[in-house]
């Protein structure tokens, strides 16, 4: 789905609402469009497996291949940089990219990084929960926010140069509307305590128990809740028991309206929307490490139109895609 939010004031920022397979030509188009700079925060960059085989008919081949194009094409004048993570299980394959990013004059370096986002000429920011494997970028449940606006371009950008150089997760405060690392906890949880009616939510993995309390807490002032959680069988185990097993903490304690993701179906989205009107989306999970350890990037926007697709978005997919 591709969801357009014209400006709603004198310097308010532009917003696009990107879900599922329609991240690919947005992000075509938006790479096309760039005269000066790319950067690009990515945590699983998959061109290949990690023995050098190439995956030539997958997206994000397509994408590496768009940005050595446009390297080649205009050449100084076009910076390209890539930050990659370099630690983690998806660093093997992910340094296959590197090497062919590197031999078509890209820069790239590795680090830790479980942010995901590009920003094209201190404009346009496209972040959210979307890899570049082919798994996420044509089967997953994602969500992304492309944002028009210098000011956000402007700090995330910062927070690209803060991994860039070296710096260490925890060390960088953005203005908002963005939060860099673990600052997203705070915000969900805020949001959660302030909603008065409803809350929607999508989460990949669930086990964070301020979060978790908080959701209770909501549910028996009386908000009504909205969930959809991941679930599979195939890897990452011990965290598909762990949020299975807080999705059961909190039926047990009155929460209502959580419903598992068929597993024909990856449900990657991060986000919470309270009121249809206060949005938090991004690359975290709700998990320790992933506010404690693992760099992150989100943001959070008050936004009635957005808030409202959001809400509508979800409760669609819910409907559409319960377990058989």
């Amino acid at each position: 789905m591709l969801k357009v939010f014209p400006p709603t004031r004198p310097k308010s920022p532009g917003l696009a609402l990107v879900t599922e397979e329609d991240y690919f030509p947005v992000l075509e188009n938006l790479l096309a469009q760039a005269t000066r700079e790319i950067i690009v925060m990515a945590f699983s960059f998959v061109v290949g497996d990690d023995k050098g085989l190439l995956y030539f008919q997958s997206l994000p081949f397509k994408v590496m291949e768009k940005l050595k194009a446009l390297k080649k094409e205009k050449g100084s004048s076009l910076r390209i940089r890539v930050f990659l993570e370099g630690a983690r299980d998806t660093a093997a394959k992910n340094r296959v990219t590197a090497a062919h990013l590197k031999k078509g004059g890209i820069e790239v370096t590795m680090g830790g990084s479980h942010a995901k986002g590009f920003c094209v000429d201190g404009r346009y920011t496209l972040l959210g929960s979307t890899n570049l494997t082919g798994q996420s970028l044509a089967k997953n449940f994602e969500t992304n926010l492309l944002i028009d606006d210098p000011r956000v371009a402007a700090e995330f950008s910062r927070y690209f140069e803060h991994y860039w150089q070296g710096g260490q997760h925890g060390e960088i405060k953005l203005k908002a509307p963005l939060l860099a690392d673990g600052a997203f906890k705070k915000k969900l949880i805020a949001a959660i305590k302030g909603a008065k009616a409803s809350i929607a939510f999508s989460i990949y993995f669930f086990e964070q128990a301020e979060i978790e309390a908080a959701l209770i807490a909501a549910a028996a002032r009386g908000v009504k809740i909205r969930g959809l959680v991941h679930d599979h069988a195939k890897f990452a185990l011990s965290d598909v028991r762990r949020t299975r097993a807080t999705v059961e903490r909190l039926r047990r304690a009155g929460v209502k309206g959580l419903s598992f993701s068929s597993r024909a179906i990856f449900t990657h989205s991060k986000y919470l929307v309270a009121d249809r009107e206060n949005v938090v989306l991004g690359s975290g999970n709700w998990l320790n490490r992933d506010v404690d350890t693992h760099p992150q990037i989100y943001v959070n926007l008050k936004h009635r139109k957005l808030g409202v697709e959001l809400a509508r978005h979800l409760k669609a997919q819910i409907v559409e895609n319960r377990p058989p």
